[in-house]
Order: C-alpha cells, then structure tokens, then sequence
C-alpha cells in the first residue's frame, strides 16, 4: 500500500513536467553576422527595416539582421519573403541580389 501511495506521488509529482515536455514554442535562433565568414549567402527576408537593415532568414532556420554602409546597397527594394543572395564582407553587406535558384 505504501509503495503505490509513494509511486501515485511520483506520478503526480511528474505530469506536469511530462505536459511542459509536450508543449512546443516556436523559436528563432538568431545569428550575428559579424561572426559569419566572409562569403556569399542565401536568405528568405522576413522584414524590412530600412534601406541599410534587413532580417533575413537561412535556410537552417536561423536569422540574421543585416547592415550595409555601402551606398549601392538599398533594402527598400526587397520585399518579404523574396529569397536574396548577398555577400559579406566583416559582417556588412556588400552586394546583394535577388535568388534566381528558387
């Protein structure tokens, strides 16, 4: 009797950790690109900030917000959801351009 007392604790001691398991959220990891190499990328872009800010994402699910100082790069020009190549360059943007491999 002792033993079922004991192990009907534990179980209601654990349903809710089981029930906090099941449950999912959502959520983005977010990269710096100032730690990504030097290289050309692929992205789906998710928001435009500004005409020198744009959050992109990869295709491992993982986002980034881009910067660009350069005066030939215009963000405005990209709409959401329109998948972009872009290179950087110590974390900037240096050119980008829409994905023709979609």
């Amino acid at each position: 009797m002792r033993t079922i007392s004991l192990l009907a604790f534990v179980a209601a001691l654990a349903a809710p950790a089981v029930a906090a398991q099941t449950t999912t959220t959502t959520r983005t990891a977010v990269t710096n690109p100032a730690q990504l190499p030097d290289g050309t990328y692929t992205g789906v872009v998710q928001k435009v900030i500004d005409n020198k800010d744009v959050v992109v994402k990869f295709s491992n699910g993982t986002q980034a917000t881009l910067k660009t100082t350069r005066d030939s790069v215009d963000f405005s020009k990209c709409q959401t959801n329109e998948a972009i190549r872009f290179s950087l360059i110590n974390g900037l943007v240096a050119v980008y351009a829409p994905d023709s491999q979609q």
